[in-house]
């Protein structure tokens, strides 16, 4: 079975901008504060089965499927941001943690029910969010996560 995904538009610069013919498709998205924006990411490789949650070598290695790790059997990436207005076929938003060019699948709303009142996560999360606020993480962990390349998009 194949599966035919065609993008919408791409991110660019801080923005979602959609082709022009998907105008229309954004009428009314001005009233949510915050968007789900699917993307596929065009330049991740194929995974091991199991790494270390983002090249921390301090946690043991996991399955792959249980990290957010952007190289994946079908490399569909998902962010929540926040919109600050609408231009035409053009979302202006923060918190994008894709790369220039990257092509965006779907837009939609975040409502209230894509939040989890009850979230568990096993312990060596904490880990992770320390290693994100450390400057010298790329020396813990090996690597920079590709931090170097990436848009400055991400916030």
């Amino acid at each position: 079975m194949g599966i035919t995904v065609r993008p919408i538009g791409r991110i660019q610069g801080g923005t979602v901008r959609l082709h022009k013919r998907w105008t229309k498709a954004l009428d009314g998205i001005e009233g949510f504060s915050h968007l789900i924006v699917l993307f596929w990411l065009h330049e991740a490789h194929r995974p091991s089965l199991k790494i270390h949650p983002k090249g921390v070598k301090q946690i043991p290695k996991i399955g792959y499927l249980a990290t957010r790790t952007p190289h994946r059997a079908n490399p569909i990436g998902v962010t929540v941001v926040r919109l600050f207005k609408r231009r035409g076929s053009i979302l202006f938003v923060e918190g994008l943690d894709a790369w220039d060019g990257t092509p965006v699948l779907d837009v939609k709303p975040y409502t209230k029910k894509d939040s989890i009142r009850r979230l568990r996560m096993p312990g060596w999360v904490s880990l992770l969010d320390k290693a994100e606020t450390d400057p010298l993480r790329k020396y813990v962990s090996g690597n920079d996560s590709g931090l170097a390349r990436r848009a400055t998009t991400e916030i």
